[in-house]
């Protein structure tokens, strides 16, 4: 009789936590993207996609505004079926936030990415989650022209040298 009590009153005391999902895609990641969220009392789980064209650096934080218990954000590539949120995508890494701001960085490459947002608050609390994207240099045709030419100097003077 006693665990019918504990069990129901479980159950009213969940539902009357408000629970949102938000799904924000950013598509195509800018050099800045920027996302809020939040809970007027409940739980947290909010999600923000975006794709790479190319290999980048990317550098995340999230900080919070409000008591947030168990704040945790991950970031994840999309499986091979191409869908979010199912067993085959890949774990990139995973971070706790609080009011500090801490920065994570991560080299990507070319791809679909999402975070992850999880956490809870007994009363209003909100968050925002900032990410930065800078493609990775790649050298330019004259770079190794350049390359190729100064190494050929310095073969021609070795040449040189070694005949005198």
């Amino acid at each position: 009789m006693k665990l019918k009590t504990i069990v129901a009153a479980s159950a009213v005391a969940l539902t009357t936590l408000s629970s949102y999902a938000a799904d924000t895609n950013w598509g195509n990641h800018d050099l800045l993207e920027v996302g809020v969220g939040g809970t007027a009392g409940g739980v947290i789980f909010d999600t923000f996609s975006f794709w790479l064209g190319s290999q980048s650096s990317v550098a995340s934080s999230v900080v919070s505004f409000g008591a947030v218990v168990g704040g945790a954000y991950s970031l994840y590539s999309f499986g091979a079926d191409g869908l979010k949120g199912t067993g085959d995508d890949v774990g990139i890494g995973a971070w706790t936030f609080s009011g500090t701001p801490a920065v994570h960085t991560v080299s990507l490459a070319s791809g679909n990415y999402y975070y992850s947002v999880l956490g809870g608050a007994p009363a209003g609390a909100s968050y925002v989650i900032s990410s930065a994207a800078t493609a990775a240099p790649v050298p330019e045709p004259e770079t190794y022209a350049l390359l190729a030419a100064g190494l050929g100097v310095i073969g021609f003077l070795a040449s040189r040298r070694r005949r005198d």
